[in-house]
């Protein structure tokens, strides 16, 4: 894949992510981030959801949503 390519596919998924945690269906996952990695829920939301976004790129997960 190229950069272009590699850095669209990591936007869309971000976009997803950002969707998902506006709908509420990411608190677990930004609860546990934020407390693994001492950030702030609120405060660090950027944060934590673009770690999401990357983990889910890089790793080709699939966040199973409840």
């Amino acid at each position: 894949m190229s950069n272009l390519h590699n850095e669209e596919h990591l936007e869309n998924v971000h976009y997803q992510v950002v969707e998902w945690d506006r709908k509420g269906l990411l608190d677990t996952e930004v609860n546990a981030i934020a407390s693994c990695y001492n950030l702030h829920e609120d405060d660090d939301r950027d944060e934590i959801l673009q770690y999401i976004a990357e983990n889910v790129f890089y790793n080709k997960e699939e966040i199973i949503l409840s």
